[in-house]
């Protein structure tokens, strides 16, 4: 019920995000998805997650299984935080109505992403350590915030998208070998993690200590 919770609100959260670009279709502009379409994407790592962290509550040790919804998450997870980048699709007219509507949208979009992002994140940390052990939990953990960054760097600047995983594993292989020492893919990744990361604390931080204030008054 916890979990199902957490999606219903997401959701509730994503709906308004749609309901911002509905008002913004109002006003006559271009019809584009695309926002849509990435938000949608911050869900599938959303809802791997919550597969895992369901099915190890309840069946306990299944590494194999979780190994594979693991991937299936990594491969998805930087689609969360991918959003903050379409901050720079944002023209500045401080004269014009759009642009502040704009201004708020693009950054609902991106919050709500991130919120998906990092309740995912929350989930498959949990599985991990309730799996594996605490410490490959954390370590799976570390490895996976600049990671997220790398896949983020993917996406936007080498304009490839998760699919290309199946589609075009050769040309996904090459173009991980050669940003590999790209100095743009080094810094968005190391600050994507840090960012991903500090927020990640936050929440973890919150959440242990409502856990641990409710065990005390109970």
């Amino acid at each position: 019920m916890e979990g199902l919770f957490s999606l219903l609100l997401l959701l509730v959260l994503s709906l308004a995000a749609v309901f911002f670009h509905l008002i913004r279709i109002l006003f006559n502009s271009p019809v584009d998805f695309s926002l849509d379409w990435n938000l949608f994407l911050s869900w599938i790592p959303l809802i791997v997650a919550f597969l895992a962290d369901s099915l190890t509550k309840r069946y306990g040790q299944i590494p194999v299984i979780l190994a594979f919804l693991s991937v299936t998450w990594l491969a998805f997870f930087p689609n969360a935080p991918y959003m903050i980048t379409d901050l720079a699709h944002l023209t500045v007219d401080y004269q014009r109505d759009l642009t502040w509507h704009d201004t708020i949208m693009l950054f609902f979009y991106a919050e709500v992403s991130l919120f998906n992002g990092l309740v995912s994140l929350y989930w498959i940390h949990r599985s991990w350590r309730r799996v594996f052990s605490k410490k490959t939990g954390n370590i799976l953990l570390a490895i996976s915030l600049p990671t997220a960054g790398f896949g983020v760097y993917l996406g936007r600047v080498k304009r490839m998208n998760s699919w290309d995983i199946i589609h075009e594993p050769r040309v996904v292989l090459d173009q991980l070998v050669d940003s590999l020492l790209d100095r743009t893919a080094m810094v968005l990744s190391i600050e994507m993690g840090m960012l991903l990361g500090v927020l990640y604390l936050v929440l973890w931080g919150v959440i242990r200590f409502r856990i641990r204030y409710s065990k005390k008054n109970q």
